[in-house]
């Protein structure tokens, strides 16, 4: 019977993967809105997800365009792992996203493409990475003084050292591939391209927007019925 007793207090005291493990999806990256922010497709769901812990600059804020590119560069069109966090207030879930033993949230911020969301932050692995990002100058900390996009939110504008980010060239150099060899360039028609995702690619993270001839937000009818 104490054998017994110690068992079960030996169990209750360890930690329960498998609850933690259901609460994970495998999704597909469809769509990158901006730089902490993805649509993801499991199965015919589609699900808007927010990174957790980062906030990523606005994209009509400096550098915010370069921090989409940067996270559709790493993930669109990959099957990624999603680990939750909550739900927020505008239906979206927050999640840590997983492109297999890469924590994308905390590339982003490694990179120079995301602060630490002080508000919500709670591992001392993302202010550390952005400390590094911050020394090394990498991506949004090239500006002297960048604005943390919850003052830009705020209507804060100052303490930028340079005007505004300019909009990206119509050829990007280089062009940011990604895992299919994909490639932002020249105004593309659908005849051109080979599939559904090519011609997503190219108007979610080119802005192709001649692709979407209707304005549905689906390209190339052709390809995409």
């Amino acid at each position: 019977m104490r054998c017994l007793l110690s068992g079960l207090l030996l169990a209750a005291s360890l930690p329960m993967p498998a609850v933690a493990a259901a609460q994970d999806m495998q999704c597909r990256v469809v769509a990158v809105l901006d730089g902490d922010t993805l649509q993801c497709l499991a199965g015919l769901r589609r699900t808007t997800v927010r990174l957790g812990q980062i906030d990523a600059p606005e994209k009509a804020q400096p550098f915010g365009q370069r921090a989409k590119y940067a996270l559709a560069a790493r993930v669109f069109g990959r099957e990624v792992r999603l680990q939750r966090q909550e739900t927020d207030k505008y239906g979206r879930l927050v999640a840590r996203v997983w492109l297999g033993e890469l924590d994308i949230n905390r590339q982003q911020v490694s990179d120079g493409w995301a602060w630490v969301y002080r508000q919500y932050a709670h591992e001392a692995a993302y202010y550390a990475a952005e400390r590094s990002a911050r020394a090394e100058r990498a991506g949004l900390w090239a500006d002297a003084r960048p604005v943390a996009p919850w003052d830009w939110r705020r209507g804060e504008r100052v303490g930028r050292s340079q005007p505004a980010e300019p909009a990206p060239p119509a050829t990007p150099a280089p062009a940011p591939p990604v895992n299919n060899g994909w490639q932002c360039g020249s105004k593309p028609r659908c005849s051109q391209l080979r599939s559904c995702d090519e011609a997503r690619y190219q108007l979610q993270v080119c802005g192709q927007r001649q692709l979407d001839a209707n304005h549905d937000g689906t390209p190339c009818e052709s390809l995409c019925r």
